[in-house]
């Protein structure tokens, strides 16, 4: 099995992953769903041979020894991928994650343009939420490129993995990988006061967010962007302020009253009618009256109160009908989706 020609012809084919097994067929991953490859079963000895061609030596022992290992690579043909090695039934099985070394834009990936010109702030948080395979570390890279095309900042990144490498244009970005580059999130966040960094962004750290460290940094007059593994306005919000005791919640909800540029929560649906990815959003930009709800602490009357937020502002609802009109979304995958998401809400 010749690894490399089979990680590209994954990434020729549009796919995002690759998956070996021993004793089962290659898969791929595309457009959200696995489906096998014209290839046949994994042998042991293709994997032995995936982890030479790979691997150190050193890491082969590490792996061998812990029964886990990651790590991405960059530059090296065909293209920049993450892999992904445990055991399962003491068997080695791979994941390939293809890393696209182009950037996308911001437009590429339909950001919503409301929201836009708040990466140009100074001080503040903004928040870009969604689940697992939502797109959010794409969003994350499309939003920091743009600074880095457009303002003379340090941008500090602290994420786990890192997922892109970014040529220094008019920005100074430095990527410090959780459990390799800093071992305690608060550190790096210190570290951002220290250095007098403009932007500080939290990628998703698979790892408890420290949002007293984030909160105090931002009262501090600094610039978050903050990522969070919740799906839609309400429950990021909720999740950020019931994460301390009732006795803080008072001063975390003036803070963000006062701080927070916007909030954007994300998924990937997949449209059966057109085999194809489409991107939803759910908005929300801050107005006076959006204002005073946080400071209040009643964030659940957001929803009800979506019209008179911040012109740009939209539930996942609007979003969807939107994308029906655009014919950009069938309407059974359209529904599923809501039906699935007003089951998070209770």
């Amino acid at each position: 099995m010749d690894i490399k020609r089979l990680i590209e012809n994954v990434k020729n084919a549009g796919g995002t992953e690759l998956h070996l097994k021993v004793s089962s067929r290659p898969l791929m991953r595309k457009n959200k769903f696995l489906r096998h490859m014209e290839f046949p079963p994994v042998q042991e000895a293709d994997m032995d041979g995936l982890l030479k061609a790979l691997l150190s030596n050193e890491d082969i022992e590490k792996f061998k020894k812990t029964s886990s290992f990651e790590a991405n690579f960059f530059g090296k043909p065909p293209c920049n991928y993450r892999l992904t090695l445990f055991h399962s039934q003491q068997k080695p099985v791979a994941l390939i994650k293809i890393i696209d070394s182009r950037i996308p834009t911001l437009e590429d990936i339909k950001f919503p343009e409301a929201l836009i010109p708040f990466l140009d702030a100074k001080k503040g948080i903004f928040i870009v939420a969604g689940p697992a395979r939502s797109g959010i570390s794409t969003s994350l890279a499309s939003m920091v490129e743009r600074m880095n095309q457009r303002h003379s900042r340090h941008i500090l990144i602290i994420e786990d993995p890192i997922e892109f490498n970014f040529e220094q244009k008019r920005c100074r970005i430095s990527q410090r990988q959780f459990r390799k580059d800093i071992f305690v999130i608060e550190q790096g966040i210190n570290f951002a006061k220290r250095m007098d960094v403009d932007v500080l962004v939290i990628g998703d750290l698979k790892h408890e967010i420290p949002f007293r460290n984030i909160v105090e940094y931002v009262a501090g007059g600094h610039f978050v962007v903050l990522s969070m593994q919740t799906l839609g306005i309400v429950n990021t919000l909720e999740k950020f302020i019931f994460s301390f005791a009732e006795s803080d919640r008072e001063f975390v909800c003036q803070v963000l009253a006062e701080n927070l540029q916007g909030v954007v929560s994300q998924s990937l649906i997949a449209d059966q009618v057109g085999k194809r990815i489409v991107p939803i959003h759910e908005t929300l930009v801050i107005n006076s009256t959006v204002m005073s709800i946080i400071q209040k602490g009643k964030v659940s009357q957001i929803e009800p109160n979506i019209a008179s937020a911040g012109v740009g502002s939209q539930l996942f609802a609007q979003s969807v009908q939107k994308l029906y009109l655009k014919n950009e979304l069938d309407r059974v995958a359209g529904e599923n989706f809501l039906d699935f998401y007003r089951g998070t809400r209770g």
